[in-house]
């Protein structure tokens, strides 16, 4: 496939190890050890919120012990949910050291690595010697691009997530392109055949980028049309031995799940217009509004995610519209779809996305450094914008950095490293033990329903399952339940219009449950248990006055989610999750203590409280405020519960304008 050398032929970067590639390989190897910490110590403390550490543990674990990648969320094996044959090849790592931290350091390994072959595809682009002029340094702007991904918040989009296999994609992709530019094309195909297996619909990526790369390879070669037929052979094979496969990988998963039915050319699974492609395609046409209310749903969170993928090279993909060919799968998949994850940061779907932004953007800015003769001076105002074009780019790079990485000690982001830093001392340190405790107390073969937070805990057990999203109704009788009533998806209501919190009220006041463990928001039911609980732990919380509402001299609350910032109320949008976490009271005793502020010399006579359950559906108690439990301007009672009620509202009547309230402590 080799060609004569034209005038705008590909050419090899300069032999050698500059400065550059060396300190890129540094750079990776540090991103990759904070990832690895803040993912860990996420997890670790307790804040992996989404189901896939826990299923791709499961998976794993089930895999090393004989059966093909089990796991009870998928009701079978997880390759008949998602063909993924790459997983054959991460199960040794995870043989070695089994454990859901093995799965999120090699995701940190590979999203941080993936800019070393990025830098080396944009030094073979940069590096064209009939194309750099002036420019002395393609290693700086190589390095520049480079750094620009590693500092993308769509590329540590899934580090604020647990673990999806979808994190090895930039890397392969990067390597595949890297490849195609040297004409190394065995190791290009073997490059395209791990993206295929990565995912079967991943098919369509790499089928845009067979079709991408005979674009390029055939203006880059024009003159010789015997290479450019051979070359166009080949993509037509290929692309047909990928459909083939495809087809063979909807069989194999129909038999691995024991169904008649193949299931091909599926899109997007939530808040699509259509779950194939020709169901776009026929919505579209029959049905345009639909199609187009599908699109346009979200659009200023669709609009911010393409901004941000887009600035990190400023905009210089423009330049290169056919290395965006190998997005149109995602774009199909994702902006056609009212769910939120698919273009938000801090889920692995930006995967699909942002690696062939870089590339497009590095061959937009190869394009960019052609110095034409037009006997006008271009040439120098051609090189400042190549110059501007980088200060740009690094920018944006720091800056987005700062604002919303989630290892920045400045971020914005709730989640944040100093949250989660400060989540894994103190209090949430004790929560933390509290919880690992009770894991151990657990009989791992029992049923068990659990959070998705806390499911990784659990993974070894093939009878646990997790709320969300499981296949779950309330007259379901698992051995536990274990509940984080701290976790906002605690209160989340799946298929079958229950909650995990809702799940817990029922089994408790059914008298056919007893609590085993129960302590900083953590309760664990143990079906027929009749013993006291084996683990107990504090209870303590306060809420500000800001968090309630004033009416009159009516004071209502608290509401978690009042006075959020836009940015937080975007992250909490953005995470498809109960906006803030609920109030609740789980059985036991509990002390209050009300501060109110004084605009008066009046002293505080008298105070009326009814507390309610369901967002005021249900009345908990009434409290009236007598001399014995006001002392100057605090108030303080005592409240005693055998149930759990969710969705505790204070309604406080103070009878006078003169008090606000300060400040509600809740202890146990």
């Amino acid at each position: 496939m080799h060609s004569g050398k034209t005038s705008n032929s590909i050419s090899r970067p300069p032999h050698g190890r500059s400065t550059y590639s060396i300190l890129i390989i540094i750079l990776s190897g540090m991103f990759s050890i904070l990832f690895s910490y803040y993912s860990i110590l996420k997890a670790y403390t307790i804040n992996a919120y989404g189901w896939d550490l826990g299923l791709y543990s499961q998976a794993f674990y089930s895999a090393i012990h004989g059966r093909l990648f089990y796991t009870n969320l998928a009701g079978g094996s997880f390759l008949a949910e998602h063909f993924s044959p790459l997983m054959f090849a991460i199960l040794p790592f995870f043989y070695l050291y089994p454990s859901p931290y093995t799965l999120l350091v090699l995701q940190s390994i590979f999203i941080s690595f993936a800019a070393v072959p990025l830098y080396y595809l944009s030094l073979v682009l940069f590096s064209r010697a009939e194309k750099i002029g002036k420019i002395k340094k393609p290693e700086l702007y190589a390095f520049i691009i480079s750094l620009a991904f590693l500092l993308s918040p769509l590329t540590e989009s899934p580090v604020y997530f647990d673990f999806h296999i979808m994190v090895f994609l930039p890397f392969f992709y990067f390597m595949s392109v890297y490849f195609f530019l040297q004409r190394k094309l065995f190791l290009n195909i073997i490059f395209l055949a791990l993206i295929a297996s990565i995912h079967s619909s991943f098919i369509f990526i790499v089928i845009m980028m067979v079709i991408m790369e005979f674009i390029m390879w055939y203006k880059e070669n024009h003159r010789e049309s015997r290479d450019v037929r051979r070359w166009a052979i080949f993509s037509v094979s290929g692309i047909a031995i990928l459909i083939i496969y495809y087809i063979i990988a909807g069989i194999v998963k129909g038999d691995i799940n024991h169904s008649t039915t193949v299931s091909l050319f599926v899109s997007g699974e939530s808040g699509a217009a259509s779950r194939s492609l020709e169901g776009l395609v026929i919505t579209l046409i029959y049905n345009p509004v639909k199609f187009i209310n599908y699109v346009i749903s979200n659009y200023e969170i669709k609009i911010l995610f393409l901004l941000l993928a887009f600035m990190a090279v400023d905009f210089a993909s423009i330049d290169s519209p056919a290395g965006l060919l190998p997005a149109i799968p995602y774009l199909a998949y994702a902006m056609t779809s009212s769910y939120i994850p698919y273009y938000f940061i801090g889920y692995q779907y930006s995967m699909m996305f942002i690696p062939v932004v870089f590339v497009s953007g590095s061959f937009g800015i190869e394009k960019l450094m052609e110095l034409k003769q037009d006997g006008t001076g271009r040439k120098r105002f051609k090189f400042r914008n190549i110059r501007n074009t980088f200060i740009a780019i690094t920018a944006f790079a720091i800056a987005s950095f700062i604002v919303v990485s989630p290892i920045s000690p400045m971020s914005l982001e709730p989640s944040a490293i100093h949250s989660i830093y400060n989540d894994s001392r103190g209090y949430m340190e004790r929560e933390n033990q509290f919880m690992y405790s009770l894991a151990k107390d657990v009989n791992m073969n029992a049923t068990l329903v659990t959070g998705n937070s806390l499911y990784p805990l659990f993974y070894s057990d093939m009878n646990a399952t997790a709320f969300p999203y499981g296949n779950i109704s309330m007259d379901s009788n698992y051995t536990y339940l274990i509940a984080n009533f701290n976790d906002s998806q605690t209160y989340l209501n799946d298929g079958n219009n229950i909650s995990l919190s809702g799940l817990a009220s029922a089994y408790m006041n059914s008298g056919s449950y007893g609590i085993i463990a129960e302590g900083y928001g953590i309760i664990a039911l143990e079906y027929h248990y009749r013993g006291i609980p084996l683990l107990t732990g504090p209870f303590s919380v306060n809420y500000r006055g800001s968090l309630f509402n004033v009416t009159g001299n009516i004071i209502t609350g608290p509401f978690p989610d009042k006075g959020l910032t836009s940015f937080q109320e975007l992250d909490l949008e953005g995470s498809n999750i109960h906006a803030g976490n609920s109030t609740y009271l789980l059985p036991g005793n509990y002390t209050y203590k009300l501060s109110f502020n004084n605009t008066s010399h009046n002293p505080l006579k008298q105070i009326n409280i009814t507390i309610c359950g369901d967002y005021g559906k249900t009345i908990i108690a009434n409290i009236s405020g007598s001399r014995e439990n006001i002392t100057g301007n605090e108030l303080t009672f005592n409240l005693s519960t055998p149930y759990i009620y969710t969705g505790v509202i204070y309604r406080i009547d103070v009878y006078s304008n003169d008090y606000t309230l300060y400040n509600m402590s809740v202890s146990r």
